[in-house]
């Protein structure tokens, strides 16, 4: 008996293998970590970015649920192709990649790491975005997020073209992402409420100077 235990362990090694350097970082371990399901994507006013309607907070932690200092995390937009970053974040603290359409930060002593993405939709009436963006911490992959951006056509901020370009998300019946704010799986009422209250509040009416290529 003692014999077979043996062999089933030396089985399960290379699973065990594999496991543990997904979890490669001592000090981040993703079920610990709390990151969004989405992130909304704006613009600004006077160079101010619109933080009300875009601001979210990842915090990282290691396995003893202990908060990480010090962790980059990288936002990973390379599979959302129907959203453009702008190049110049108003983020002193951010750094940018615009080829690998990536922006990273540092987390603070609490472990925690605040993110407002600046940009805008191609306005192109075309499929959803295959993929979703991806949120590593020092190198590991610690979750996935829904985009969506209220300047649906990248021009003049958010403003009533945009509003055509989300009518036709809503028209299509297909998820398109950059038009659910909701994060509900699909285009609704709701999301229309949403951009609404953006355009109305003005927090956005600029467009980025420039987007990434």
């Amino acid at each position: 008996m003692n014999h077979l235990r043996l062999r089933l362990l030396l089985a399960a090694l290379p699973i065990l293998s594999i496991v543990t350097c997904a979890w490669a970082s001592p000090h981040v371990y993703p079920p610990n970590c709390t990151v969004p399901a989405a992130a909304r994507a704006v613009d600004s006013q006077s160079g101010v970015p619109d933080y009300a309607n875009g601001q979210f907070t990842i915090v990282i932690r290691d396995l003893a649920n202990n908060v990480t200092n010090g962790a980059s995390v990288v936002l990973d937009l390379s599979a959302v192709s129907d959203v453009v970053l702008c190049s110049d974040q108003l983020d002193p603290d951010m750094l940018i990649n615009c080829s690998a359409r990536t922006v990273r930060k540092f987390t603070n002593t609490l472990g925690q790491v605040t993110f407002t993405l600046l940009g805008s939709s191609t306005g192109m009436a075309d499929s959803p975005s295959p993929g979703q963006g991806k949120i590593f911490a020092n190198g590991v992959l610690v979750g996935y997020f829904d985009v969506s951006t209220f300047d649906l056509d990248g021009t003049g901020g958010v403003g009533a073209n945009d509003l055509s370009v989300w009518l036709a998300d809503f028209g299509s019946g297909l998820p398109h992402p950059r038009s659910d704010y909701d994060a509900s799986g699909d285009v609704s009422a709701n999301d229309l409420s949403q951009w609404l209250g953006v355009f109305g509040a003005g927090g956005s009416a600029q467009s980025c100077g420039a987007g990434c290529p």
